[in-house]
Formats: structure tokens, C-alpha cells, sequence
């Protein structure tokens, strides 16, 4: 597996498995989807940074209504471009066996529209409306409901912190077994 057919050394498929909740049969099985999904930009390898729309095209993401957050997330350089490692990242992150924290502290920050670490009114807002799209609820509906979120979630009045919301998931067993696709 690490021979010099592979595209992996030993020790890189080892570091990959170490630094994530990947085993190495699915980390050569990623590096396939990674050459179907940038492999049209030449002869792919694991340091270059390809666009996050290339990613998006993953069966798992593309009708998902926060693919572009979850792209930008994952994206270590938040440049709109991922690198073979960050999408081993996502694909170690949305397996199941990464922990519920490790799951809601991703889940977090792809919520986090506005990037300043709060989960307040304007991102509820964008996250109900993705969920429910257009022919979802009504206006009045959708405030009652992001007041309601924050009502019940936001302890100390100042936004959802991402402990509060960690708290939150724990509630909520489902979320692990959803927040995740196989490689």
C-alpha cells in the first residue's frame, strides 16, 4: 500500500492515520474521490490547494445546503481553495467515529455565518432559511422560531457560545449519526 505505486509513502499513510479517524483503507479510497473531483486540473497531488467548488461536487455535499460553509471551514487557509489534507480533515471529521465534540465544534463554525464566534440572531436567521428554503415557513414563522432557538439555548443573553451549543447536541442524539457520510 505504501509501495512506489501508491501515492502515499509508509510513513505518510501512517501520519494519516495517526492525525485522523481514518483507516487507511479509507484514506486510499479518499485519495481516489480527490482524483475524481480536481483530477480535470492535471495530475492532482497532496500539497496543491484546488477550489472549494471542485470539493463541492461530492456526492454528499452537493445538494447539502451549507456546502459552501463547510467547504470554507475546512479550508485551513480560508482561501476558498482545499489541499488533499484539508479534505481528509472533512472526511475524518464527518466520520463515524469522530467524537460529538470534535462533530459540534465543525457543526459551530459552519454555522457561524458571521464568523464571530457567537451563534446570534443573523446567522440563526441564514441557517433556518437554508433549512427551509423558500417554500418553508413564513417570515413571522421563522423569526418565532430563530427567538425560540435562542430563548432556549442562549444561557446568558449574548448569542449561542460554542459551549452552550455543544451543550445543546448533547441533547440531541440524532445529530451524531447525521452530521456524517462514509468514505
Amino acid at each position: 500500500m505504501g509501495n512506489k505505486n501508491s501515492a502515499f509513502t509508509e510513513e505518510e499513510l501512517e501520519d494519516y492515520e495517526d492525525l485522523t479517524y481514518l483507516t487507511r483503507r479509507e484514506i486510499l479510497i479518499a485519495w481516489g474521490k480527490w482524483r475524481g473531483l480536481v483530477g480535470g486540473r492535471g495530475e492532482p497531488d497532496k500539497i496543491s490547494r484546488y477550489p472549494e467548488k471542485d470539493v463541492q461536487k461530492l456526492p454528499e455535499l452537493q445538494h447539502n445546503p451549507f456546502r459552501d460553509r463547510i467547504t470554507r471551514v475546512f479550508s485551513s487557509l480560508k482561501d476558498s481553495r482545499m489541499s488533499f489534507e484539508d479534505f481528509l480533515d472533512l472526511l475524518s471529521v464527518m466520520s463515524s467515529k469522530a467524537p460529538l465534540q470534535l462533530k459540534a465544534h465543525y457543526a459551530f463554525h459552519i454555522f457561524d455565518y458571521n464568523e464571530d464566534q457567537i451563534l446570534d440572531t443573523e446567522d440563526l436567521e441564514v441557517v433556518v432559511e437554508r433549512l427551509t428554503g423558500d417554500h418553508g415557513l413564513l417570515p413571522e414563522e421563522k423569526n418565532k422560531l430563530v427567538e425560540r432557538l435562542l430563548e432556549d439555548t442562549d444561557l446568558d443573553g449574548g448569542g449561542i457560545s460554542e459551549e452552550e451549543f455543544k451543550h445543546l447536541l448533547t441533547k440531541c442524539p440524532d445529530f451524531i449519526h447525521s452530521f456524517r457520510f462514509s468514505v
